[in-house]
């Protein structure tokens, strides 16, 4: 099982979608995909989330502690 970070910091861009594109195609069925972004940009997750669920994954947005990173944890549906 591989766990794979994508930063997607200080503000998400075509290639930061590039890279998450990448993880996408080579995520195995026991892999977790860790996304990390600012908090300020969590309302341009959209595009992150369409782009999971388009490629048939479940994931779990959440807030950091300190409230300044959103992350989205996403792992193949089972």
């Amino acid at each position: 099982m591989a766990d794979i970070t994508i930063h997607l910091e200080p503000a998400i861009s075509g290639r930061g979608l590039g890279q998450l594109k990448s993880a996408l195609d080579t995520l195995g069925e026991e892999d977790q995909l860790s996304i990390v972004m600012e908090a300020a940009d969590a309302h341009q997750a959209t595009r992150v989330i369409k782009m999971l669920e388009a490629h048939g994954l479940d994931y779990q947005p959440r807030g950091s502690h300190d409230g300044r990173f959103y992350y989205i944890i996403a792992r193949r549906k089972r």
